[in-house]
């Protein structure tokens, strides 16, 4: 078990390549001392975070989380869905009842 592992293959030019530096490292070149340091940065003055703006409709739907306004006027049988992913929430009567009923796939939004 004192065997060494296999040498690797050495790596070498394509025949024909003329060598125009030498190989191995780069010398390190020395900082230009000919510009002068940048000065400081001066704090950035403290900002107060903006006020998170509620949305003005009155529900959210559950599948994707869109805002929107059902109907307040037409039938009780009519189909509610949702303007974005077009999902079933449920049906017009629904959203008009207090408190509404958990069958619905919509959230009331707090005001």
């Amino acid at each position: 078990m004192t065997e060494d592992p296999p040498k690797r293959r050495t790596l070498s030019l394509k025949p024909g390549v003329q060598v125009t530096r030498p190989l191995g490292p780069q010398p390190l070149t020395p900082l230009k001392a000919d510009r002068p340091a940048r000065p400081p940065r001066a704090p950035r003055p403290f900002r107060e975070p903006k006020p998170v703006e509620r949305p003005a409709h009155g529900w959210k739907c559950k599948p994707c989380g869109t805002f929107f306004d059902p109907p307040a006027e037409g039938p009780d049988e009519e189909v509610i869905r949702c303007p974005n992913c077009n999902a079933r929430l449920g049906i017009a009567g629904d959203f008009r009842q207090t408190p509404p009923p958990s069958r619905l796939r919509a959230r009331p939004m707090r005001h």
